[in-house]
């Protein structure tokens, strides 16, 4: 197994154990992706769970009033706006727990062939607790389904994989593991990338192949669809960071611009600060005014605007190639060759600029981009 790190953290930067929720926006915004047919018409009346995009059901229900030019982690230019009405009408009731479909849970979870099930709540980035928040307020029911799946399907391991650093979920599954034998804890190191498939099924010694990896935000989907026939409506995330007072996880509704979020529930300490969807490693910057949830957001990382770092000339001192993960050589990216060569082995994960001691931005060249 690649040698993994981990990151250095401002022991200032605090990420909450307070669940807050921000469930009922004036309007949500739902992404018209390449490709995707809008399904509804302006003034069209939509229920909670209505298909009004392929494949994309509405969060809320209320009147559709019209496209807006948003920004979000999706690929979309333009958005679908629905007006709440508040009234929460849905468009079938859950009407109770579910007996479990076996065909449903083997291709929902990508168990055909499969030997190994791994529950992960891992959050690789610093200052994230998205993942891990997911494990410890649905732990229960979690444990429930994947007992219930144990008794549909022979597979030879189910885990539960979170950080040593979740002490409160560690106690909690420990306390209560007891009742489901079949279901093994793994507690792992606070090492950056474990948190994805093909790392962690390296640390825990399985086949990828053979393993079925599900992230705890996504099991909780899963969980919603089999037991209670529930689409996807809302989800936690995470807001931190060096300016942020009261550092948060919320509940928010699908489509929720996150301007509205901010205003709400989150007290800042500076005025000129920067934006990070998704983390500071593997993240982006973001405009926030514009910027509207998707399901593909786990949080919102607010830092202190400080002065850039000037790029230096590059020293060939090789930290950079040995701290890749996937083996390649970060220095080689000038050239639009090797960049466009290696794009697709990239894992974007960051850590050759992390290591850099001359502050060189790989990630630029590796969209193409130069500075020269």
């Amino acid at each position: 197994m690649q040698k993994l790190i981990e990151l250095k953290k401002d022991e200032n930067i605090l990420v909450s154990s307070k669940l807050e929720s921000f469930l009922k926006p004036d309007y949500v915004y739902l992404p018209i992706l390449k490709n995707n047919t809008i399904l509804v018409h302006k003034n069209d009346l939509v229920k909670i769970g209505d298909e009004v995009i392929t494949g994309i059901t509405s969060p809320v229900s209320g009147v559709v009033s019209g496209l807006k030019k948003l920004n979000s982690l999706q690929d979309a230019d333009y958005y679908l706006e629905i007006a709440n009405d508040f009234e929460e009408r849905n468009r079938k009731e859950a009407g109770g727990k579910k007996k479990l479909n076996q065909e449903s849970v083997l291709n929902i979870l990508n168990l055909k062939g499969k030997k190994n099930l791994v529950l992960n709540a891992i959050d690789d980035e610093v200052y994230v607790s998205t993942e891990n928040f997911y494990l410890f307020l649905y732990y229960d029911v979690f444990l429930e389904l994947l007992d219930e799946i144990t008794s549909l399907f022979s597979l030879e391991n189910i885990y539960v994989c979170l950080k040593a650093s979740s002490s409160e979920n560690v106690s909690k599954l420990m306390s209560d593991l007891g009742m489901y034998p079949n279901i093994i804890l793994k507690v792992v190191p606070d090492l950056y990338l474990l948190g994805r498939p093909s790392f962690l099924t390296s640390y825990l010694n399985l086949n990828m192949e053979e393993t079925s990896v599900v992230a705890a935000s996504e099991f909780y989907d899963i969980y919603n669809y089999l037991k209670r026939g529930r689409s996807k409506r809302d989800m936690l995330m995470t807001i931190s960071g060096d300016v942020v007072k009261n550092p948060i996880v919320v509940q928010v509704k699908i489509g929720t611009p996150l301007a509205l979020v901010m205003k709400e529930l989150v007290e800042i300490t500076e005025d000129d600060v920067l934006y990070f969807a998704n983390g500071l490693m593997q993240g982006e910057a973001i405009n926030l005014n514009s910027f509207v949830v998707t399901p593909n957001l786990n949080s919102l990382i607010i830092m202190k605007k400080r002065e850039e770092k000037k790029e230096g000339k590059c020293l060939r001192c090789g930290l950079c190639s040995d701290i890749c993960p996937v083996h390649l050589n970060p220095v080689l990216l000038k050239n639009p060759k090797y960049a466009s060569l290696i794009k697709k082995e990239c894992i974007n994960c960051g850590l050759c600029s992390y290591i850099c001691p001359v502050y060189i931005n790989f990630n630029t060249y590796l969209k193409g981009e130069s500075h020269e």
